[in-house]
């Protein structure tokens, strides 16, 4: 059995402890912490035309006559306390925590290469929408811990509703911002 040589062993001790440190951080350092899924739904076709008619009808999203062909869900719960001295309180230790779904259509059939081709480029355009959709839910997840962690002290009476209603504010101007 070979041993260490006590000079690798010296410098393989401190990385191991640093990397320990750092899997242990606890997730309060970040202000968002963030998570993203990807899931997909089945169309049928091998044309253009076929896959078109199969997105409308398979799609998981309708509004009604609308149909979308990708959706971002968005998933944000906020953790704070909330600290109380005397009649004041004031919010400490904020973590907000995003996670976001992007759904989007997957070819049930291989396709021949013009396909291919138009399938590619649909799907990019796709991507690039559901990504901007993705990044006004980072902004209102960022929004979220900024309003929370820079909350005045105030009477503890009314303070833990006047969280809550510059919270809804943000997540209600959030999903305009979605909407438009």
């Amino acid at each position: 059995m070979q041993q260490a040589h006590p000079h690798r062993l010296r410098r393989f001790i401190p990385a191991a402890l640093a990397i320990a440190l750092l899997l242990s951080a606890p997730p309060a350092m970040a202000d968002v912490v963030r998570t993203v899924s990807k899931e997909y739904y089945i169309v049928d076709g091998t044309k253009p035309a076929a896959i078109v008619k199969s997105l409308k009808r398979n799609s998981p999203l309708n509004e009604g006559a609308t149909t979308y062909q990708a959706n971002t869900r968005t998933d944000i719960r906020t953790t704070y306390n909330i600290e109380q001295r005397g009649g004041t309180c004031r919010i400490t230790h904020v973590v907000v925590y995003l996670h976001l779904t992007y759904l989007y259509p997957k070819l049930k059939h291989s396709v021949d290469f013009e396909t291919r081709k138009w399938w590619r480029k649909f799907y990019r355009q796709l991507e690039k929408h559901e990504l901007i959709h993705g990044e006004i839910s980072s902004k209102a997840a960022h929004k979220l811990n900024d309003t929370l962690e820079n909350l005045k002290s105030g009477d503890c009476y009314n303070f833990k509703s006047t969280a809550k209603v510059k919270a809804r504010r943000v997540l209600d101007q959030m999903k305009k911002d979605q909407a438009a």
